[in-house]
């Protein structure tokens, strides 16, 4: 008997785990998966240090740079299998091949994109935004959008969007700036660079200035989150939770609005699986790592074209979108150099001084170089 062990720190999917277990063991009856959970990203390096290694670790962020030599490379094994790589979408691939090497597959993949309510647009009396809007026009359209009473509590926000870095990076991006080096090793000439300035002074300011979106700790008179705002920045998940939680909701997506620097560009998260560089038996290991990332179906869009095919997805009024949304992703920061992720904490802690005390945009970029 042939055991396989996987180790996930993700919870929210194990169901697909555990059936992609179950139809695999039945296919292949000389082989048992073993499933085990970590806390954390350190849980799972401590047991890959150990003398009884994970076959296949699953992470939630992808682990592009493979900077702990954790993963074999999967590009063989791809190229083995007629297709396959034709058919994963060529954004995911050159995502994951950040530095030439694929050291696992994709999984729970989204770039953002705006969800907006129709309803809401039509009782304003606009028209719904298209793909050839500028960040003005999403600016006016959310103005106009913005609900207070004689108080000035809003009870509707024109825009829906986080404090966080990483939400703020797709705006950069598409301004034509970056917060890390292509090879990872610095943010100097980057972060505190002027398109990245320049986008970062548009988002403050549509919290500060033209009051569009919740700033942090502001009242709200909405009864729900997916009421607070008529347009929201919005990753897959977001949709999905909406579509659950009010299924008569009138709801379209569009791309991000288009930045002055005129890049077509996004971020993406993603998690990912990969075989370890330990594993006794990795073909063994890749096979069920195609049938669970490839074979098996989850409510998120996959991360092959013939898949999404099947399953209707590219028809979709709403997932189609995602997916046309993955021929224009870039690597992010968080990605690309894990001390500029552990500081995030830090950066967005600045973030709010920027937005709710008015710290000076460029000096407090400038100041994250140290970062990285």
């Amino acid at each position: 008997m042939i055991e396989i062990r996987f180790m996930t720190e993700i919870t929210y999917n194990m169901h697909q785990v555990l059936a992609a277990k179950e139809s695999f063991e039945r296919a292949n009856p000389g082989v048992r998966i073993i499933i085990e959970q970590a806390k954390d990203f350190f849980e799972m390096m401590r047991a890959f240090q150990s003398e009884e290694a994970p076959d296949l670790i699953e992470t939630g962020g992808f682990q592009v740079s493979n900077n702990d030599r954790m993963f074999m490379d999967l590009n063989p094994y791809v190229a083995e299998v007629q297709g396959l790589e034709e058919d994963l979408y060529p954004g995911l691939l050159r995502v994951a091949r950040y530095d030439g090497m694929l050291p696992g597959l994709p999984i729970e993949i989204s770039p953002p994109l705006m969800m907006y309510d129709k309803e809401k647009f039509d009782r304003a009396g606009l028209a719904y935004p298209t793909e050839e809007w500028t960040w003005e026009d999403m600016v006016e359209l959310a103005k106009r959008l913005t609900i207070r009473n004689e108080q000035g509590v809003a009870s509707q926000f024109g825009l829906g969007l986080g404090v966080d870095i990483e939400w703020f990076e797709p705006f950069v991006m598409r301004n034509g700036g970056c917060y890390i080096s292509p090879d990872g090793a610095t943010s100097r000439g980057y972060v505190d660079s002027a398109p990245t300035i320049d986008a970062f002074r548009m988002v403050i300011d549509a919290f500060r200035e033209h009051r569009i979106v919740r700033m942090p700790d502001e009242p709200c008179l909405s009864a729900s989150w997916h009421e607070e705002s008529a347009m929201r920045f919005s990753f897959m998940w977001d949709v999905h939770h909406l579509s659950r939680e009010r299924q008569n909701a009138r709801i379209g997506i569009v791309g991000l609005p288009n930045m002055p620097g005129g890049v077509k560009a996004n971020m993406i998260y993603m998690g990912g699986a990969g075989v370890t560089v330990k594993s006794a038996h990795p073909r063994v290991a890749w096979a069920f790592l195609r049938h669970y990332l490839l074979e098996c179906h989850s409510w998120m869009p996959p991360a092959i074209q013939s898949q999404a095919e099947q399953r209707g997805l590219t028809q979709h009024p709403v997932w189609s979108r995602y997916l046309e949304e993955l021929d224009h992703v870039q690597i992010s920061g968080f990605f690309k150099n894990r001390k500029w992720n552990n500081s995030r904490q830090l950066i967005n802690e600045d973030i709010r001084k920027m937005i709710t005390e008015g710290t000076d945009v460029a000096h407090t970029l400038r100041s994250w170089t140290r970062y990285t």
